[in-house]
């Protein structure tokens, strides 16, 4: 099913995602989403929790709003 919204941005540059479209995406209150733009889109998705460095999706440690996989965390200890 396709969602369709027109919604105005407000004079702090927010815009609200209406709830279907949360509710159909599984976003909550402090999800992070990814914004992407390029010249003529922008682009809206629910983030991916995945390592800042190696991707990895497994075993991760959330830390100031980024991901980090214990694997990489031993790394940086040495």
């Amino acid at each position: 099913m396709i969602y369709t919204n027109f919604r105005e941005i407000d004079k702090a540059g927010r815009i609200v995602i209406s709830k279907d479209i949360r509710r159909h995406l599984n976003i909550h209150a402090g999800d992070m989403l990814q914004i992407n733009a390029d010249d003529a889109c922008i682009t809206i998705r629910k983030a991916e929790n995945k390592c800042v460095f190696c991707n990895a999706q497994e075993e991760l440690v959330a830390f100031e709003g980024k991901h980090i996989c214990k694997d990489c965390i031993a790394k940086l200890k040495g």
